[in-house]
């Protein structure tokens, strides 16, 4: 009766409603929370105590606070210049309110961890509607992003991890509109990664079951409107690129 018991609520797959699915789920945010708990003890720890890549990437925007901070200095100009224009806006418009920017470095990874855990939990089930397959999935990747200076830096790279699960757990579920918007907010936080949305975009329309070709007309609607999304997005950036002359020895 136990062994039963314990196969039906370890292993059994369930539906989106279950009261399993809504314990599972309930725990994955727990041990995220405890997570990102500790990472904030670490941060508030001293007063002078800043994530290494946040020394690069957050420093310079103490100008959205006072414009003369950092006159002439190229470093500052230089992180600036190469800023997402997503990641951004995300200090810029707290800094406007008086909000500091290291302070809002320090608390968002906790938020960020949060909705990572919730879109992994989500994409697991998607893949196998067992509610167990969900945590531990939540588990790992909390174990493995929470070691890692990704995340808890609040730098563009902390927002890819909950930005691209969206993107997928959205494309499992088939839901054009909110696929589509991830494509976009990825194309502003974290650009490089939009060529791997639509790299997937255009596999789905490859392969569907045992055919060498997707039969579903819905698939290449997909594709077509992920992939001008994502040529909507990258166009801002096509301004980085330069076309250095060859120097040719006389």
């Amino acid at each position: 009766m136990l062994t039963k018991y314990l196969h039906k609520f370890l292993t059994a797959p369930i539906t989106s409603n279950s009261p399993r699915m809504v314990f599972w789920f309930s725990l994955s945010l727990t041990f995220a929370a405890i997570y990102g708990i500790l990472a904030l003890q670490q941060a508030f720890s001293g007063e002078y105590v800043v994530q290494d890549d946040a020394r690069q990437h957050v420093f310079w925007m103490q100008r959205f606070r006072n414009a003369g901070l950092f006159s002439q200095d190229l470093i500052a100009d230089y992180f600036q210049s190469i800023a997402p224009l997503g990641y951004t806006a995300v200090y810029k418009i707290p800094a406007a309110m008086g909000i500091d920017p290291l302070l809002l470095s320090k608390l968002l990874p906790v938020l960020l961890g949060l909705l990572t855990t919730g879109y992994c939990f989500g994409v697991c089930v998607q893949l196998l509607p067992v509610p167990m397959t969900g945590f531990i999935g939540a588990m790992l990747l909390n174990q493995n992003l929470w070691m890692q200076d990704g995340l808890i830096s609040a730098t563009p790279k902390a927002f890819l991890y909950p930005l691209f699960l969206a993107f997928l757990y959205y494309l499992l579920q088939r839901l054009l509109i909110p696929c589509l918007v991830k494509d976009r907010d990825l194309g502003l936080f974290y650009p490089s990664l939009v060529l791997v949305c639509a790299c997937l975009l255009i596999l789905q329309c490859c392969w569907d079951r045992m055919y060498l070709r997707s039969q579903n007309r819905r698939d290449y609607l997909f594709c077509a409107a992920g992939l001008g999304v994502a040529i909507l997005v990258l166009l801002p950036y096509v301004r980085f690129l330069r076309i250095c002359p060859s120097n040719h020895g006389g």
